[in-house]
């Protein structure tokens, strides 16, 4: 009797603390050629679903991955659309910063045989945090502002904002600039988290991405609707006012 209460009780746990995803309820959007957007749901308890979008680029015979979707089960469901869907193996993964909802899934690339890549300080919050770790540094990211290219992307660390690790990825062919959650979404009224923010310093950051990445075309933030560059104006203008 008591094992079976216990199974009871293991189940109830999981139903609370993981959220349910299917395939169909993970995103993929191709947005260039060899570009697309993934976009994952997390149910809260109140059964509120929220949105998060993740990176997909082709580099060579193979996909990278920016950000895992959130939870274990979205991120196997991630791997199984990208396989079904886009028919190429996923070689390694990075992600932006150390919250749930970028790296939830590391467990599950790394059981697949996929490398992580983020900033040392991720690797350092996560371990501290109890969640999943990363299992490569990346190199050159020590200072702020400052950039490295991987391919034929580049890895941008501006410094502190919604995060003190947040990371950001530049296609320079594309157009595109992947923002993650330090640029609000399209129509956003507020800069949502800030738990880990340093409001002060993210204004700083905007202004430097708003010199920096004007011939960004499409600008694809950690959640919500993607857009142009008046994402990034629109997240600057946020974090000005929120910095007062």
């Amino acid at each position: 009797m008591k094992k079976l209460v216990h199974i009871i009780l293991i189940k109830l746990l999981l139903a609370v603390a993981v959220p349910v995803l299917a395939n169909s309820e993970i995103e993929i959007k191709n947005i260039k050629p060899g570009v697309w957007v993934h976009t994952s749901y997390y149910t809260y308890p109140n059964g509120v679903k929220f949105p998060s979008n993740g990176l997909i680029f082709q580099q060579g015979d193979g996909l990278v991955l920016v950000d895992t979707a959130w939870g274990e089960l979205a991120t196997v469901a991630l791997l199984e659309t990208i396989k079904s869907q886009i028919k190429r193996p996923v070689i390694a993964a990075i992600v932006t910063h150390a919250h749930a909802d970028r790296l939830a899934g590391t467990d599950v690339l790394k059981s697949n045989g996929i490398a992580v890549y983020a900033h040392p300080l991720t690797i350092k919050y996560a371990t501290e945090y109890g969640s999943p770790v990363p299992d490569k540094a990346i190199d050159g990211l020590s200072s702020s502002p400052s950039v490295i290219t991987l391919g034929n992307v580049e890895v941008l660390y501006p410094g502190p904002g919604h995060t003190t690790d947040n990371l950001m990825v530049w296609l320079p062919q594309a157009k595109i600039f992947y923002g993650g959650c330090a640029v609000r979404a399209k129509g956003a009224t507020s800069i949502g988290n800030t738990a880990h923010s340093d409001v002060d310093y993210w204004r700083k950051i905007m202004k430097y991405i708003s010199v920096e990445y004007q011939s960004a075309e499409i600008v694809i933030p950690g959640h919500g609707e993607m857009g142009d560059f008046s994402l990034i104006s629109n997240t600057l203008k946020l974090v000005s006012e929120a910095a007062r």
